[in-house]
């Protein structure tokens, strides 16, 4: 159902530890972040072709802290679209500090990631991996941010609250994002099984 498309999940993490690791990633570790200026002409045709038909999609950027690409030195895109040689993903220098720690307490998640999406950036719709579900945490939201979903026939919009809650997105069913603010939306996202979710509810408390 729409209405459950997202949820909080049962602990939440410390915001001031959210914004110091992401004001690391700003100050210290520029040359891993991936942007559209700089690193569009590294992703396939078929990507930059879909991308370009819609501007708001070029406006997003971040950061992988987990990379499939074999030079684990340079920018890795937030999807698998890179025309540099791919490999298994695995921990950048990215990861450190509270994304370690929460690793560690969260061993089956992958794919972690740091994105912002800027005023009138967007991700158009599009159904993720089956058998993933994905975690958000905000880091400093957009009030006017909002996901999208579908079924046959209905619309649901969610906005999410940077307050320290991680929460739980069903990405298999049909969504995009877009941010209508004049804030960036700022946020933390891994990816996890759907046999593992049993296990995450049973992590409580604020995580610092």
């Amino acid at each position: 159902m729409l209405s459950n498309a997202v949820t909080k999940l049962n602990f939440t993490i410390k915001l001031d530890s959210l914004r110091d690791y992401y004001h690391t990633l700003v100050n210290d570790y520029d040359h891993l972040k991936w942007n559209w200026e700089r690193n569009g002409a590294e992703i396939t045709d078929e990507w930059r072709e879909r991308m370009m038909q819609d501007q708001g999609t070029l406006l997003p950027y971040g950061w992988a802290i987990q990379s499939n690409l074999v030079d684990i030195n340079i920018p890795c895109p937030p999807y698998n679209i890179s025309t540099h040689d791919r490999c298994a993903y695995r921990n950048t220098e990215l990861a450190f500090g509270l994304v370690t720690k929460l690793q560690k307490l969260i061993p089956y998640s992958y794919r972690w990631s740091l994105v912002v999406q800027p005023p009138g950036g967007k991700v158009a719709r599009h159904v993720d991996q089956g058998d993933e579900y994905t975690a958000h945490i905000p880091i400093y939201e957009a009030p006017a941010s909002v996901f999208k979903f579908w079924d046959d026939e209905n619309q649901q919009n969610f906005s999410m609250s940077a307050d320290g809650s991680v929460y739980l997105v069903d990405t298999i069913i049909p969504h995009e994002t877009e941010n209508y603010d004049i804030t960036d939306r700022i946020g933390l996202v891994f990816r996890f099984n759907r046999t593992d979710l049993p296990i995450l509810l049973t992590l409580t408390g604020e995580i610092s």
